[in-house]
């Protein structure tokens, strides 16, 4: 899988696509190097609502605690989950950057 920015979240357009299916609501957090560093989940939102609210997490690969997360607004308004979305991408960036090689 080629893999275009330096953070990837892996499945997310899927998730999108199905509508906010829970099920889909998950996946991989890659580098663009293909390193995986953990997972990504949305959580704490309601499908059928799409001014629901709901948090976007990154857990650590060999964690189960949450890392670094994001709160959304509203789940169908792009400005506020993808300002989230950028959010999260560019903290998991900046603390991937400072870790030791």
């Amino acid at each position: 899988m080629d893999y275009i920015y330096p953070i990837n979240f892996v499945s997310h357009d899927e998730w999108l696509d199905s509508g906010y299916e829970p099920k889909l609501a998950q996946g991989d957090v890659v580098t663009r190097d293909g390193e995986f560093l953990g997972m990504w989940r949305v959580v704490d939102y309601d499908r059928e609502d799409e001014y629901s609210s709901g948090r976007i997490e990154f857990i650590m690969d060999g964690e189960s605690t949450v890392k670094f997360a994001e709160d959304f607004a509203a789940l169908d308004v792009r400005a506020s989950r993808g300002f989230a979305l950028s959010q999260l991408i560019r903290t998991i960036r900046a603390w991937y950057e400072e870790q030791p090689s």
